[in-house]
Parts: C-alpha cells; structure tokens; sequence
C-alpha cells in the first residue's frame, strides 16, 4: 500500500517510535493521526508536520477515549487505511515480586488498548474491504528476557492475538502485520512500571527509532506478516528457540538484579 493520500493513525505517537513513525509517514505523504495522553508534545509534533497530521489526545486503555479518536478521524478524512497499535508501557521485575496491579496496568495499554481500537477501527475497514492493522510488539514476545517477564508476556499475549486475527481477515482486504523490534534508543524504560534496579553485563546494540519507523513504513507498502527491525533481532530470536538451554545460560550471566527494598527479591546468580 503506498502511504501518500492514506489516513493513519498512530498510538503513542508523542515520542519515541511513535513520533519517528509519524514523521516518516507525512514525508510519504500520508494524512497522520497523531494519538497519545500527552496532548502539549502532540500539539509540537502535529505543528511540526505542517498540515500532514492531526492531534487527538487519547488513553487507549480508555474505550471511550478508542471511540472519540475513531469517530473525530473519520468526521475529519472520511476514511481510515492503517492502524499502527504503537503505546505501550514497559514493566521490570523478577517474576518473584511481579505485583498483579503493575501487570494488569501493562495489559490495559499494551495488549487491551489495541484490542480496543483494532475492534472499534474494524467495521470501518470491513465495509471498505481494505486497510491495514499493525501491531508493534517486541522480540520478548518470543524469548522473555529475565526481569522482564511481565512485559514479555504482554508482547506474546499480542503476538497470539495478532496471529489469530491475520487468519480470521485472510481475503477480506485487510493486512494483519506484527513488527518486533528488538533494543531502541528512546525513554521508554525511563517510564516503565515496576521496582526496576538491574544492572547487565551487556547492553545489545541499541537501534534509532528512526529505523524503526523506516520498517514500519516498508511494512506498510509491503503490507508484510512479520517483520523485524534487523538481523541481528532475527538471529537472537531464533538462536533463543532453535538452543533453549544455552540462551538460558547465556541470559544468566548477563542480567543481574541489584535488589530491591521490597522482600523477597531474588539474586540471579552469574556463576550458575
């Protein structure tokens, strides 16, 4: 699909992956929705894009919020082509301590805020019999990182959903599309959830969101199944299923927790 002329939107579009994906899709030409709870850095960006983008505030764990985003970009373009189910939260803590709050918070934004708009978005795109929906998960929904096994179980949760999804739409017009990035250099850890103090003997190569956004957008002309964010991400991915048990040794000696104040935190034990 070529994005010029094309009305999307893009959840968590204030920063990060979101606003580099946002960026890459005006310079294509396509009218962009920008959606996100920070409306001041949603207003900068929109005003930055010069009449390619539209702000509309929204918490995409809200329903009613999903509604009012769809209902305002089809009152203003009359259509919606792609979604780019992008929010997300992050959640760190050794599955031991997990509190169920923090989890249940993660699961509200990252799995059902895009079920929420990929379910409100739908009957618009059935009765034009065409768009696409894509959903930005992570590598973790295939291979759980340790202390972050919240968050990766938010990532396969919508992993599974999306698989199933793509199925279930086969010949209606519509493309189902997973993007699983690996690292990125934004703040997204500097808001995640959880008491988070671990500290790792190595950090992966972390990539631009702008590379990202790149991905997302040959994704859409492409309109690709899966897609990864580089090589590297794939071959981490695979290693992980293809040798189980030497990732498991591999990812205990790089990732130790420093602790927390709360009791009962393990140690992952480096010598193990």
């Amino acid at each position: 699909m070529d994005p010029a002329g094309k009305t999307i939107i893009i959840t968590g579009a204030s920063s990060g992956i979101g606003a580099a994906t946002a960026r890459a899709l005006a310079d294509a030409g396509a009218n962009v929705v920008l959606a996100a709870r920070d409306a001041t850095r949603l207003a900068e960006l929109a005003d930055r894009l010069r009449g390619r983008a539209r702000a509309i505030p929204v918490n995409v764990a809200d329903p009613t919020d999903v509604q009012r985003l769809v209902e305002q970009t089809l009152a203003a373009y009359n259509r919606i082509d792609v979604v780019i189910n992008n929010a997300g939260v992050g959640l760190a803590s050794p599955v031991a301590c997990l509190r169920p709050a923090d989890l249940r918070a993660a699961l509200d934004v990252n799995l059902f805020g895009s079920l929420t708009l990929t379910q409100t978005v739908l009957p618009h795109m059935q009765h034009a019999r065409r768009g696409q929906i894509i959903f930005i998960s992570s590598v973790v929904g295939l291979r759980a990182l340790p202390y972050a096994g919240g968050y990766a179980a938010t990532k396969a949760a919508l992993d599974r959903l999306t698989e199933a999804l793509r199925v279930e739409l086969r010949g209606s017009g519509i493309s189902v599309t997973l993007v699983r990035p690996g690292t990125t250099r934004t703040a997204f850890n500097d808001h995640r959830l959880g008491s988070h103090r671990d500290r790792r003997r190595f950090n992966p190569p972390a990539v631009a969101p702008e590379r990202v956004a790149d991905t997302v957008v040959r994704a859409i002309r492409r309109e690709s199944r899966v897609v990864y964010v580089s090589w590297s991400d794939r071959l981490t991915v695979w290693m992980a299923l293809l040798l189980p048990g030497l990732a498991d040794r591999l990812l205990a000696r790089l990732f130790i927790w420093e602790g927390s104040e709360e009791k009962g935190v393990p140690y992952a034990n480096p010598e193990r």
